[in-house]
């Protein structure tokens, strides 16, 4: 389908596949780009781990809400490997998974070959600028991917446009629990993963889509909770004495995370709620 040269253009316009690529993407702007290098650098060591990820039960009940025809076409987008997007696919006529780090997409591919998904195809393209057309999607879907995105609402507007006059924008992601203590737990997210920009706020979330003309159908929230050390394991920190320092003095008393930690046997987990959102666009 093509590939990013220098100065964000695709190699050529394509119409393949009924989707129409534009020609040209916006240029993004320094600070898009310094976020993008934070990503780029956590998720090209973490392109193993995810595309040998199975798609997890929560997700397929989440998935279930949704209705899909079969001969619908569903945008990934920063779609990593491509989870969400391979679970689509065999409920749909087509999927197209976007993400900027090129070893999630190769991750991605591999991970279709091997579980036989034919009818998804993998492009390197900016979440905030789009390479489609207006309405060229009847689902376009993120999830875990806002989060990590410098600003949010300008890749919901895209999500939006590109599904604008015949299909749906599906968001999940996860929520700070402590809607009061938002900026505490996103400084602590951040000391944890550098690549991490800011967890919304449950009425954040939901904002999104209706900020940029859409008309929310769905919303509701997942209970969800992490161990501790498996959450710091898994984003490969240096600080770990730090952060397990930052919930001891939580569960102490002293100043609070925002992520709720609790004792559990010798563990400390936290609470990390999801924050599903379907909208009409």
């Amino acid at each position: 389908m093509g590939d990013l040269l220098p100065g964000n253009r695709l190699a050529q316009p394509l119409a393949q596949g009924g989707f129409v690529f534009l020609a040209k993407i916006g240029a993004m702007s320094p600070r898009y780009s310094e976020q993008h290098k934070l990503v780029q650098a956590k998720f090209s060591q973490q392109a193993v781990h995810w595309g040998a990820m199975q798609i997890p039960g929560d997700l397929q009940a989440i998935l279930q809400r949704v209705e899909l025809s079969p001969d619908a076409r569903v945008l990934d987008v920063a779609a990593g490997s491509g989870l969400l997007g391979r679970a689509l696919a065999r409920r749909a006529k087509e999927v197209v998974a976007v993400d900027i780090t090129p070893e999630m997409l190769e991750g991605g591919r591999e991970a279709a070959a091997r579980d036989g998904v034919t009818n998804i195809t993998f492009v390197q393209a900016e979440a905030e600028s789009l390479p489609f057309e207006d309405g060229s999607f009847d689902l376009v879907v993120t999830r875990f991917s806002l989060h990590h995105i410098a600003e949010p609402q300008r890749v919901v507007d895209e999500m939006v446009r590109v599904a604008r006059g015949r299909g749906r924008v599906l968001l999940i992601d996860m929520l700070v629990p402590d809607e009061e203590l938002a900026q505490r737990a996103n400084a602590i997210e951040r000391r944890r993963d550098p690549s991490h920009a800011w967890t919304a706020t449950w009425s954040q979330l939901q904002a999104y889509p209706a900020s940029a003309g859409a008309t929310v159908v769905d919303a509701y929230t997942q209970d969800r909770t992490r161990d501790l050390d498996d959450w710091i394991e898994m984003s490969g920190s240096e600080i770990r004495d730090e952060l397990r320092a930052a919930f001891e003095a939580d569960l102490a008393g002293g100043e609070p995370t925002g992520l709720q930690p609790y004792r559990e046997g010798g563990a400390i987990r936290f609470r990390h709620p999801l924050g599903i959102v379907l909208a009409r666009a």
